[in-house]
C-alpha cells in the first residue's frame, strides 16, 4: 500500500457574518423603489379597451380623476349612481372644477403650467357625464387630459 496517508479533507463553514448586511441593503432599495398608493380608491372601474394606446410619463405633477361605480358595484351598473372622485375625496359633479382649481392652486407656479389630469373613468359611465367632467376641466383652465385604457390583451389576460 501507500506510505502516505490521506487525510479526510472538511468543507469549511460558511461566513455568515455579512448577511445582516445584505439583506438589510436589499430591503433598503426595495423600500426606495417601490412606490406606495397615496390616494386610497373609492370608485371601482373596469378600464375601457382601446387599440393605439401610449404611456405617460410620469415627470409632471398629476391628478387622477375617477369616474364609476361603488366599489363592488361595478360588474351590475344598472341603477347604480355615478361616483366621481377627484385625488382622495368623493366629489358631485358640479363640485369638480372647484375641487381642480383648489388642487391646482396649492401648486406652485411652475407645476401648475405641467399639471396633467388623468381620467380613468369605467366603460359603462355614460358619455355625457364624461363631457361634463371635461367641461369642468376647462372651467378650471386645466387642458392637459389624459385618459386610461387598457389594450384587448391585457382584459382577455384577466379573464
Amino acid at each position: 500500500m501507500s506510505r502516505f496517508s490521506r487525510k479526510q479533507r472538511q468543507l469549511p463553514e460558511l461566513n455568515t457574518s455579512s448577511l445582516p448586511d445584505l439583506i438589510f441593503t436589499v430591503l433598503f432599495f426595495f423600500m426606495i423603489v417601490t412606490t406606495m398608493r397615496s390616494v386610497p380608491l373609492k370608485v371601482g372601474f373596469v378600464s375601457p379597451e382601446g387599440k393605439t394606446l401610449s404611456k405617460i410619463q410620469k415627470n409632471n405633477e398629476m391628478l387622477y380623476i375617477l369616474a364609476g361605480y361603488p366599489v363592488g358595484k361595478q360588474q351590475n351598473p344598472e341603477g347604480q349612481p355615478v361616483i366621481i372622485q377627484v385625488a382622495d375625496q368623493i366629489v358631485p359633479l358640479d363640485k369638480v372644477s372647484e375641487k381642480v382649481a383648489e388642487y391646482k392652486d396649492n401648486l406652485m407656479l411652475d407645476e401648475q403650467e405641467k399639471l396633467t389630469v388623468v381620467l380613468k373613468i369605467d366603460r359603462h359611465v355614460p358619455m355625457g357625464i364624461v363631457n361634463d367632467i371635461k367641461m369642468a376641466l376647462r372651467k378650471a383652465d386645466v387642458l392637459k387630459v389624459h385618459y386610461t385604457a387598457a389594450s384587448a390583451s391585457q382584459n382577455e389576460e384577466k379573464k
